[in-house]
């Protein structure tokens, strides 16, 4: 069934946050027109709750230039120049380095 017809009504701004509320993260349309027509309209889901980490900034500028490090080897490795042994090792301590610096900053939390 096609829906060509528009059902225009006016809502002051607490009313629109208040059916912004109760839809959650649905579709408004699908919300209302449940209502109105005495469908059964499902509960908002949950919003899951953001984990968010503190970091040591300091911490983070070191994992940044150890990136841009890795990104210079990567765009080396890429144009097809060989790569010495040293620099694999490096890469290697680096990764060794950052798995431990992460592991000690970072609570498990899980």
């Amino acid at each position: 069934m096609a829906r060509e017809k528009w059902l225009k009504i006016r809502v002051s701004d607490q009313e629109l946050a208040d059916i912004k509320k109760r839809v959650g993260g649905g579709d408004m349309s699908n919300y209302i027109r449940g209502l109105v027509l005495g469908q059964p309209v499902a509960a908002p889901e949950p919003k899951s709750k953001k984990i968010v980490h503190s970091a040591d900034p300091e911490l983070v500028r070191a994992i940044n230039r150890i990136g841009i490090n890795i990104n210079q080897i990567a765009k080396q490795t890429n144009t097809e120049q060989e790569v010495d042994n040293a620099v694999l090792m490096a890469l290697l301590n680096l990764q060794t380095s950052l798995d431990d610096a992460l592991a000690s900053s970072v609570p498990d939390d899980r």
